[in-house]
């Protein structure tokens, strides 16, 4: 053999080892998303999962009643955070596990005492706040109305063409975009963190991200595309994306997420602004939540 023949015989090793790779990796990004996706199906229908999301309404007057959850609620009287509740024995709220007859009190902070409310039909009730300055009672039931219909989320197959490069565009210091929410027409400015910018079929598009539960370090993008109301959810999804400060990212929209007000009427979703509505199809991520005969239940 010569040394030609010993080198291409290397650079054939050398190819197969790295479509071997290539394939394993693929393989491995299939299965880490058929694992998230799994995961997603079973948080839906979990004590605190969107599904069992039966009602929430901010407390801020006296003696207030809420939709799911007996007793009547006030703001504490000092403005701490949490709720005053005003029951007798027989509404059979109990806090912290001990019968209300008279009054108690729901904490914001399990540091500070009894953070879940047990109503009698098996409904908790939980604190929520924005700002630590206003109070909302959430209402949870895992076997709600909408879980026992839930049976999946539907979802695209993992197309790797809907993985693009994405660079990221700085924006200038205090910029906002104005976010409606699912049953309130009234826009909040939110921060905006960047403006990423893909190319997909040739055309260009652009997308505002706002920070992600984890904070700036992490792209939150919602968007609306062509498939929504038809193929899809119709008031959009949302994908997140880790912001690590380079110029460009990976935007996976096979990571696509639902809103969680495509799984219970009670949600009051941030919808995707303007901005962010792409003329073309997205046929990639979760599609809707359905039932057991693949009808979406919202």
């Amino acid at each position: 053999m010569t040394n030609l023949d010993h080198r291409t015989a290397a650079d054939s090793i050398d190819a197969d080892s790295i479509d071997a790779q290539a394939g394993d990796a693929v393989s491995t990004a299939a299965e880490a998303l058929a694992a998230r996706r799994a995961e997603r199906r079973d948080q839906v229908t979990s004590r605190r999962g969107p599904a069992a999301f039966l009602a929430g309404e901010f407390v801020t007057d006296p003696d207030q009643r809420i939709d799911g959850a007996p007793g009547r609620w006030s703001p504490l009287p000092d403005g701490g955070a949490g709720l005053l509740v005003r029951a007798d024995a027989s509404e059979g709220v109990r806090i912290g596990g001990v019968l209300v007859d008279g009054e108690a009190v729901l904490y914001a902070d399990a540091g500070s005492g009894p953070t879940i409310a047990e109503f009698p039909d098996g409904a908790e009730g939980v604190i929520f706040s924005y700002d630590r300055t206003k109070f909302a009672l959430q209402v949870w039931r895992s076997d709600s109305d909408w879980a026992k219909r839930f049976h999946d989320i539907a979802a695209y197959p993992r197309d790797t063409d809907w993985i693009v490069t994405a660079s990221v565009r700085p924006v200038a210091a205090g910029r906002t975009v104005a976010i409606t929410h699912h049953r309130d027409p009234n826009p909040v400015a939110v921060p905006v963190v960047a403006e990423l910018t893909f190319t997909h079929d040739g055309a260009e598009h652009h997308l505002l991200a706002t920070p992600g539960p984890a904070g700036e370090d992490q792209l939150l993008v919602h968007f609306r595309d062509a498939t929504n109301g038809d193929e899809s959810y119709a008031s959009g999804r949302s994908v997140r994306v880790q912001n690590t400060g380079a110029a460009t990212v990976d935007l996976d929209f096979n990571q696509a997420e639902l809103l969680p007000c495509s799984f219970s009427h009670a949600w009051n979703c941030p919808l995707p602004p303007a901005e962010n509505t792409l003329p073309i199809p997205v046929r990639a991520g979760e599609r809707n939540a359905v039932d057991a005969a693949g009808v979406p239940i919202l």
